[in-house]
């Protein structure tokens, strides 16, 4: 699986929460270029402070630390992502986290 399929899975979540709630996210909210429209951009997105994907952890079995797994599966103090669901099915959260344990391919 490569970033396209990644992106897929993001933008899907986005349009599923935009249905759900009427309206558009504000993803502004979360920093400055926050943005998963390129690899690149998601590499180096910082939400709320905190780097999506730590470049120590790409290539690694630790991959379910990155920061963007912990707020798709759990969220930090409750804060699940996208905010109020509706939430990534599992095996999607899965997917994404291989990716970062396959080193990110494109």
């Amino acid at each position: 699986m490569g970033f396209i399929r990644v992106k897929e899975i993001l933008d899907n979540s986005l349009e599923a929460w935009a249905d759900a709630k009427g309206r558009r996210p504000n993803l502004d909210k979360h920093g400055p270029g926050f943005s998963w429209e390129t690899k690149k951009d998601l590499l180096e997105a910082v939400g709320r402070g905190r780097r999506l994907i730590d470049p120590d952890l790409i290539g690694t079995q630790n991959a379910e630390k990155a920061v963007l797994i912990i707020d798709l599966r759990t969220g930090f103090g409750g804060f699940r992502m996208p905010q109020g669901g509706p939430y990534l099915p599992e095996s999607e959260i899965d997917e994404i986290q291989q990716w970062i344990a396959d080193g990110c391919p494109d």
